[in-house]
């Protein structure tokens, strides 16, 4: 990711103090609205410098945000499809995700990751996960 200097040390730090917070909160909504900091950061960044990477980072955090929040609504109404320590491994996926772009290393697999945790959220994601062909680790 070819950030300046101050906007990729902005991003991480956004990024971890995300995710600490994700880790004090109680609430899966909770959890959700700190999560939701991540592309709240990445947005205001490509804003003032904009790169492809960041971009895609914005894009799979904003989906994978609007798609696991529809599906704890689905839950709460007795469609239970969240698997155990969901949020754990999403808070565990960001921290890297910030260490990754410290490091320079590409963004790709983590994002992969995340995309999968929020679909594990949905029905059929969820129904691969009982089948244990969605693997979350």
């Amino acid at each position: 990711m070819k950030l300046s200097t101050t906007n990729k040390k902005i991003l991480i730090k956004e990024i971890r103090f995300a995710a600490e917070m994700m880790g004090k909160a109680n609430a899966p909504q909770q959890k959700m609205y700190f999560f939701s900091a991540v592309f709240g950061i990445a947005s205001r960044i490509m804003n003032l410098e904009f790169d492809p990477e960041l971009g895609f980072v914005h894009h799979v955090i904003n989906t994978a945000y609007n798609t696991i929040n529809t599906n704890i609504a689905l839950s709460m109404q007795g469609n239970p499809t969240i698997p155990p320590n969901i949020f754990d491994k999403l808070r565990d996926a960001i921290v890297e995700l910030a260490s990754y772009i410290e490091t320079d290393k590409q963004t790709y697999p983590l994002l992969e990751r995340i995309s999968n945790l929020a679909y594990s959220t949905s029905g059929n994601g969820y129904y691969l996960f009982l089948k244990g062909d969605l693997k979350l680790d």
